[in-house]
């Protein structure tokens, strides 16, 4: 479940569902190739899979489902087989985003890409009073960026009694970025971790782990651009999540904006449907107390339904955007995650793959609701 398997001609590698990312990333350093993966080092390679997966190389090669060849997998009823676009096809779309309502993956085979010696990449930290700039500067890359080598992962983190932390993590897949980050450029960090690196480094540095040994929930909404409105709606309501946390126990809330350029051009049949590119905006939020969950899941779906109202009014939410299923919230229904056409689909797969609910025991998000 943890092997890394090269092929001969260096076009694939397969993975066991058991390895994380820093893993494959450390064990495909050097050999000139990589994978469409995870972005920090600790999530593993499973989940991401069968999520759907955004990645530093998103820009370039889709999700991480995208360049999925075929799955290894033991069906509920006990069969081993496999899933491509030769067998078991139905089976092949559905894990593509339908994470573990199917069967068991025990692994699969990814497309390689060339990967440079060298890359850029590195996390900035800044004081509160650069918001505005940041997200000003956020804007203005999202809006002008047109090489798919250049991501911004932007994110703005809340903790009890201390003021909002901006943070903004960069990536160009190669060790030159040019002016990619320019608008960055006159807005000075405290802390400022991007610099030349190998692309294994540049991901182990990155933090991970973040719902790990604590009560919290992700939730997201997906937007076709991330323009000032948007941009200036996350900043509220990071603030807003902010004051409540010494009154309700809460931990930390952190806003993760990701503005890709047009990846749907690489999207395949997949139970996630993203060929129109949607932006995904993530909101984690933590808590100490159980007696607090209540609470936090509330407000969480309140931030996220305040931006998307603006979003709408905006004109940035299309109805064929769905939540996407690594940070969605518990109880997304199967026809928010996939829309109605991928979701009763879904539901015909799972009957005759699936008749007697096995896949149910291992939790998840009800594809049959």
């Amino acid at each position: 479940m943890k092997q890394v398997v090269l092929s001969e001609d260096k076009s694939t590698v397969e993975l066991g569902m058991g390895l994380i990312w820093a893993e494959v990333y450390q064990q495909l350093d050097g050999t000139g190739v990589n994978v469409v993966g995870g972005r920090v080092s600790g999530p593993g390679v499973a989940g991401l899979t069968l999520g759907g997966g955004f990645s530093w190389k998103t820009n370039q090669h889709g999700l991480t489902c995208d360049t999925v060849e075929s799955y290894n997998v033991v069906l509920p009823n006990g069969t081993i087989t496999s899933a491509s676009s030769e067998i078991n096809t139905d089976l092949y779309f559905a894990l593509k985003g339908g994470m573990n309502r199917f069967a068991i993956v025990t692994s699969a085979v990814y497309k390689t890409h060339k990967q440079s010696s060298m890359i850029y990449g590195g996390s900035r930290f800044y004081a509160a009073d650069k918001v505005d700039a940041l997200l000003n500067a956020t804007a203005i890359f999202s809006e002008i960026n047109t090489d798919p080598k250049a991501q911004i992962i932007m994110t703005i983190e809340g903790l009890p009694a201390l003021e909002i932390i901006p943070v903004v993590i960069f990536f160009y897949d190669g060790p030159d970025p040019g002016d990619s980050f320019a608008m960055f450029d006159d807005i000075l960090p405290t802390i400022n971790g991007a610099l030349v690196q190998s692309f294994s480094s540049f991901v182990g540095g990155q933090a991970t782990n973040l719902l790990s040994f604590i009560r919290g929930t992700a939730h997201t909404l997906s937007v076709s651009a991330m323009t000032p409105a948007i941009l200036d709606a996350i900043k509220t309501e990071v603030e807003s999540l902010a004051e409540m946390q010494l009154l309700h126990g809460g931990s930390l809330v952190t806003f993760d904006v990701d503005p890709f350029l047009q990846y749907g051009q690489y999207a395949t049949d997949s139970a996630y449907p993203h060929s129109d590119s949607p932006l995904p905006i993530s909101l984690f939020s933590t808590w100490n107390l159980a007696s607090d969950d209540d609470f936090w899941y509330d407000a969480t779906k309140t931030a996220i339904a305040n931006i998307k109202q603006v979003a709408v009014q905006e004109g940035l939410f299309k109805d064929s955007f769905t939540a996407y299923p690594n940070y969605a919230i518990a109880g997304t229904t199967a026809q928010q995650l996939y829309g109605a056409a991928n979701a009763a689909r879904l539901r015909t797969i799972k009957n005759y793959i699936d008749p007697g609910r096995v896949m149910e025991l291992a939790g998840g998000f009800d594809i049959m609701g």
